[in-house]
């Protein structure tokens, strides 16, 4: 049997604290580290939330485009066009209850134009719930209908960020 004999510990006057230095520069990396994590992840939400923003206004101009393309009696032509007469102003209410938001007529005798007044009064309030700050706008130029749509993607009052779709009947 092999007996070991104890060893002091001795240390040399230059390798004292040695390793709480070492402790120290390990975690001042790691913490750098985690740091560039940190910003890496807060630049992922910033983005996501871009996207999903840019994906709303999207399926609002879609939405729109369906909706006049349903409803073609009321989305002809440039001056007759009823649904670029039918852009209310904001905070205004609408009493038109001719048209579910369905898109379904619910009573007889409904118009293109009541059908037409409901349904961009509907997008205008899906535009305001959604985006932030959001605002659009429609214009027919030559047969061509260009829906617009603005948004606030910062929070700080200014409209940066836009979204333009422009589609024939």
């Amino acid at each position: 049997m092999m007996i070991l004999a104890d060893t002091p510990n001795r240390t040399l006057n230059g390798e004292q604290g040695f390793t709480l230095i070492e402790i120290l520069v390990a975690v001042l990396i790691l913490s750098l580290g985690v740091l560039g994590l940190i910003g890496m992840e807060s630049l992922a939400l910033k983005s996501n939330q871009s996207a999903y923003f840019r994906s709303q206004a999207t399926i609002l101009a879609y939405d729109l485009a369906d909706k006049m393309r349903a409803n073609a009696a009321g989305s002809e032509g440039t001056t007759t066009n009823e649904y670029i007469s039918a852009i209310p102003s904001k905070g205004v209410e609408h009493a038109n209850s001719c048209v579910s938001y369905s898109g379904s007529v619910t009573g007889s005798g409904c118009t293109a134009k009541e059908v037409a007044e409901r349904e961009i009064f509907e997008w205008f309030e899906q535009l305001d719930a959604v985006l932030p700050n959001g605002a659009g706008s429609l214009a027919v130029t030559s047969g061509i209908q260009t829906v617009s749509i603005s948004w606030d993607e910062n929070r700080d009052g200014t409209a940066e960020q836009s979204f333009i779709f422009s589609f024939g009947l």
